[in-house]
């Protein structure tokens, strides 16, 4: 490993890329984060076609355990398809079940999803139009649910990641100048 000033500089670029793409990487883990604890209630707040929500039953276990917390998706009637897991709503109830069959009328032609949860016996009383149907599951966090439950108040929880995030940063920091202390002292012996 070469220590003159060119390589120096060269690592010096390196360093500051990696910076940004893990600055990157943990504003998009943040997006998400927000996400969930924005929308954690029933009556969760809608980002670019996704919401997230903690399951709050043993109804969809073992695929999704009480305190999970999931991430939901927009999607298109046709999209739909006996076995996907869809959250809907249901007498002022934020549902989350699998389809177990698709019925379509013959006269409307308009289709009812028949749902059950996983750990339930029969199927649920009522027949779900797409209306009621919030999206698709496409993710489940486990355990992330229990956390957001048992920590309330997102103010807290918001201010923790900050700070480990604000901590990573300075260790980041500290051990770049490690570095570069490291390599100006290697630097200056060889020219003594």
């Amino acid at each position: 490993m070469k220590y003159d000033v060119d390589s120096i500089n060269k690592r010096k670029k390196y360093a500051n890329t990696v910076k940004k793409v893990l600055a990157v990487i943990l504003v998009i883990l943040i997006y998400n984060i927000i996400l969930i604890f924005i929308s954690a209630e029933n009556d969760g707040i809608e980002l670019f076609g996704y919401r997230a929500y903690v399951i709050t039953s043993d109804s969809m276990e073992p695929a999704i355990n009480n305190g999970d917390a999931i991430v939901v998706k927009n999607c298109e009637e046709e999209d739909l398809q006996t076995g996907d897991v869809i959250t809907f709503e249901q007498n002022q109830e934020v549902i989350t079940h699998r389809i177990q069959k698709i019925e379509e009328d013959q006269t409307t032609k308009e289709k009812t999803y028949i749902t059950k949860g996983d750990n339930n016996n029969i199927e649920d009383s009522e027949n779900i139009k797409y209306s009621a149907i919030i999206g698709k599951c496409i993710l489940t966090i486990p355990y992330l649910g229990k956390i957001i439950l048992v920590l309330e108040n997102k103010l807290i929880i918001l201010i923790i990641i900050l700070i480990i995030l604000i901590v990573f940063f300075f260790k980041i920091q500290k051990q770049e100048k490690l570095e570069n202390r490291r390599e100006k002292k290697k630097i200056e012996e060889e020219k003594r």
